[in-house]
């Protein structure tokens, strides 16, 4: 059987580790939406629920949209987060939304039902940039692609300043000459040991 993501040296470590890894899809550019955090909360008590545990550390992360994904479902899932890993992440829906055509589609179809009185206020419940009072003070790392051509380095930069100036415990790794989902070899190595160190 083809396992996917599930084949992997890192998923390997993680099991070594006695880390469940669940990698949740919730759709198409769902841009964690309240549907997708519905559905993340859902596989996590499934989960739960299955192995009968509880009290167990429950951390997020990914990269892209799934890296603004993370920092979302960080500040609006009913479960308790132990820590959030994001990777050259969309910030702010609002300023990327002109950037690409399949980003003006797909923010509008995740925020379409949203009982808001404009698509700007709407957008900002899925941009991070604008969820700064929503985040918990959990520990976070961050890892920015110095060169990256979708969201722009200046905005990570300035996300990253405003966590800081709230006091969050942030670990930041700047990837220099790297695009777009990119990773320095040591900037993969500091995420997967930030990702791993809850559960030893």
């Amino acid at each position: 059987d083809d396992l996917g993501d599930y084949d992997t040296d890192f998923a390997v470590r993680a099991a070594e580790a006695g880390v469940l890894l669940a990698y949740v899809y919730t759709g198409p550019w769902s841009w964690m939406n309240i549907g997708a955090v519905r559905i993340a909360d859902a596989v996590v008590d499934a989960i739960l629920e299955k192995y009968r545990l509880s009290d167990v550390p429950v951390v997020v992360s990914g990269g892209s949209m799934g890296g603004l994904g993370a920092l979302i479902y960080a500040a609006s899932s009913r479960h308790a987060i132990t820590a959030c890993a994001a990777a050259c992440p969309c910030c702010d829906a609002l300023d990327r939304y002109d950037a690409a055509d399949e980003f003006r589609k797909t923010f509008v179809s995740a925020v379409a039902g949203y009982d808001c009185p404009t698509l700007t206020d709407a957008l900002k419940t899925i941009s991070p940039m604008h969820r700064l009072d929503d985040m918990p003070h959990i520990p976070y790392f961050i890892a920015n692609c110095c060169e990256d051509e979708v969201f722009p380095d200046a905005q990570l930069e300035d996300y990253v300043a405003r966590l800081r100036e709230k006091g969050h415990d942030l670990q930041y790794v700047r990837m220099k000459g790297m695009k777009h989902g990119q990773f320095t070899q040591d900037g993969l190595q500091k995420l997967r040991e930030f990702q791993l160190q809850w559960f030893r």
